[in-house]
């Protein structure tokens, strides 16, 4: 990023050095002194800068120039700034202008991005003073928009699903484009987070944290400075997907122990027994057939019964819409599905899990709310939990969104599932 700025910056001081650009400016400093920047003249050297600007300013938003008593007499946008004054009440509070009315400006200086009004967009600026020997004779403003700071911190390749870089000023402030928000937050967003906090204090380091979603986090900041104006790059990715991703690669020495570990964290079980006239009487219910699957969107109970040598699946998003699988051996679930039994089974094979995360993905969710997700999984074995496992993480769902319920002293389980809730009942 400093990079960039130091590329930006040299390319501006070269050509507010070159002497047709001091001429321009004496030129037309003179011409709006006698009043005469609506004349051919004028518009000759507007043309010849505006072409310059296009040539080799192309990074920069704008131009400006302002004289020594604060007139901007130039600009290439004609944006509201255009035949102002700096030390007008309207330009009051805002960092370009308060710099150069409060400090002499004899190098080039730069300011920090902030909202820039006339523009009704976030811009920095690199000042250069305009020199005659020692005398200033006024200033070249060059405007920098953010988008390419924006482009370059949300590049998101090598990332991961939750990964993201983001720059925040002393003001706590983001200035950079949230990569999980869709509304603006380029110096909108206020970020108060254990990073951010620590990056002030301590310049540096790496912890695991709430960001500013409220979700836990691997965090590592930093805190550097540009021309004068301190910054904190944070880069972060979701606890849950660096679980998920060491399991993915410790597969067959991590099963057993996620297994017992989802187990342990599996869905509200009810202490009272939810008895089959409670249910099946209900018109409210909706039944799930084996070698079945069923949706629920409209509040209905979905429950299926003798779930023996097969497993329940639910999947749903909770308080929108919910599925209860019935799935069994000759499913692509099961370890001992292998190519010539698939195809002796032919129209008996099922692959449930894919089929109903492909209708999710394509009917039921935006991408960005697959990890609202919540997968339970039932049975009186556990034959089939590791090819769910392993499917649902290859379709980029979290350890951390899956549930396990294992019935092993049950010799056959009936489920009902309340997707408002995401409760699950067995008996």
């Amino acid at each position: 990023m400093t990079h960039y700025l130091d590329q930006q910056k040299e390319k501006g001081v070269q050509t507010c050095q070159n002497k047709d650009i001091k001429n321009y400016f004496t030129k037309l400093h003179s011409l709006y002194m006698n009043q005469r920047y609506n004349g051919i003249e004028y518009a000759l050297l507007e043309e010849s800068i505006s072409r310059l600007f296009v040539t080799e300013l192309d990074k920069f938003y704008d131009i400006l120039f302002i004289d020594t008593k604060g007139d901007i007499f130039f600009t290439v946008k004609k944006e509201d700034d255009f035949l102002r004054n700096i030390y007008d009440n309207r330009f009051d509070g805002i960092a370009l202008y308060e710099k150069i009315r409060k400090t002499e400006i004899r190098e080039t200086e730069f300011v920090d991005y902030e909202y820039y009004s006339v523009s009704e967009e976030p811009a920095s600026f690199f000042i250069s003073s305009v020199l005659e020997g020692e005398k200033v004779l006024g200033y070249f403003v060059l405007q920098l928009p953010i988008n390419d700071i924006n482009s370059i911190l949300t590049d998101r390749r090598n990332l991961g699903r939750t990964g993201e870089v983001y720059l925040v000023n002393k003001k706590q402030l983001m200035i950079t484009q949230s990569r999980f928000i869709d509304d603006n937050t380029i110096i909108t967003k206020k970020i108060d987070t254990e990073a951010v906090r620590s990056a002030l204090l301590e310049k540096k380091g790496n912890k695991i944290i709430e960001d500013y979603r409220e979700k836990k986090v691997f965090s590592s900041y930093e805190q550097f400075s540009y021309e004068g104006t301190e910054w904190i790059i944070i880069a972060e990715i979701d606890e849950d997907e660096v679980i998920t991703e060491i399991y993915r690669s410790r597969e067959k020495e991590l099963f057993a122990r996620v297994a017992d570990y989802l187990a342990d964290y599996s869905y509200q079980k009810d202490k009272n027994k939810l008895f089959k006239k409670d249910w099946t009487l209900n018109s409210n219910c909706i039944k799930v057939d084996f070698k079945e699957f069923q949706k629920s969107k409209n509040s209905e109970l979905l429950y299926t019964e003798g779930v023996a040598t097969c497993t329940a699946m639910t999947i749903s998003y909770p308080g929108k819409f919910g599925y209860l699988l019935h799935i069994t051996p000759t499913d692509d679930s099961y370890k001992n599905i292998g190519f010539l039994t698939r195809l002796l089974l032919r129209d008996n094979y099922t692959d449930f899990v894919g089929s109903v995360l492909k209708s999710i993905n394509r009917y039921d969710i935006l991408p960005c709310e697959k990890s609202l997700l919540q997968i339970g999984v039932v049975a009186t074995h556990d034959a089939s939990f590791k090819n769910i496992i392993h499917k649902l993480i290859a379709n980029e769902v979290e350890l951390s969104q899956i549930k396990v319920l294992l019935k092993k002293n049950s010799q056959k389980v009936d489920v009902v599932f309340d997707y408002e809730n995401n409760k699950v009942w067995t008996q």
